[in-house]
């Protein structure tokens, strides 16, 4: 797997135009076993993903927001840098709606995979993904993470200005205050703490977290701050 990786890199350190980019991209795929490929930017309202998935799951998986459920996101954004998934350890989680989405994507031919996490600044991600019809995923060798990451730094440098397949960005939007106190909250202060923090009443920061959570369509504050992490928007 790290030759295959650093045959991309090779390639892509090359003028590639988008359609070559694209090609490289699927022969690699190929190369390394996979079916698919997927690249996401997690950059709160400017997050877009590129991938070679079938167009109905890209439309089917932004309009039913699966972005704020998909457990895969979720590790890529807290887990281990490179770590394989299946729809059957998903479906073992004993979530209802992680379940119908593994579901809809086993429809398409998407049932396991690896992925690959970068972080980029305090709350950004870039996180490129392969994906398979196979039930688990087959990686020859252990890949070297510092390869990895080089290779998924070269995937953005050469999709960032592509036109992007589909546009994860989201309407909403938090006012400075409501985003500070709801990063605060996610990082486990109490709202007495935050107030003194912030320099602000007890009564404005719950207002402040109440109207984030509104805005989120959350069921509580827990949910809003997890739902704003997994969108990049604290």
């Amino acid at each position: 797997m790290n030759d295959i990786l650093l045959g991309l890199i090779d390639k892509l350190a090359l003028p590639l135009g988008e359609d070559a980019t694209r090609r490289a991209l699927r022969d690699f795929t190929g190369n390394a076993g996979f079916d698919y490929y997927a690249y996401v930017h997690l950059c709160g309202k400017e997050s877009f993903a590129v991938s070679n998935y079938p167009r109905e799951w890209q439309n089917r998986y932004v309009e039913d927001g699966y972005l704020q459920i998909d457990p895969v996101v979720t590790k890529a954004k807290h887990g281990p840098p490179i770590f394989t998934w299946s729809a059957k350890e998903a479906k073992c989680m004993g979530r209802r709606e992680v379940s119908r989405m593994f579901s809809a994507a086993e429809d398409f031919g998407i049932r396991s995979g690896l992925s690959i996490s970068v972080p980029v600044g305090f709350r950004n991600r870039m996180i490129f993904t392969l994906a398979t019809s196979s039930a688990d995923p087959y990686v020859r060798d252990d890949i070297d993470p510092v390869t990895a990451a080089v290779s998924v730094a070269f995937v953005h440098a050469r999709l960032s200005n592509a036109n992007q397949d589909v546009s994860l960005a989201t309407d909403i939007r938090l006012s400075p205050r409501e985003a500070e106190c709801l990063r605060w909250f996610a990082e486990g202060m109490t709202m007495p703490d935050i107030a003194l923090n912030v320099g602000v009443s007890y009564r404005s920061v719950r207002s402040y977290l109440d109207e984030a959570t509104r805005k989120l369509g959350a069921a509580n504050n827990r949910q809003a701050a997890s739902t704003a992490i997994r969108l990049g928007l604290i």
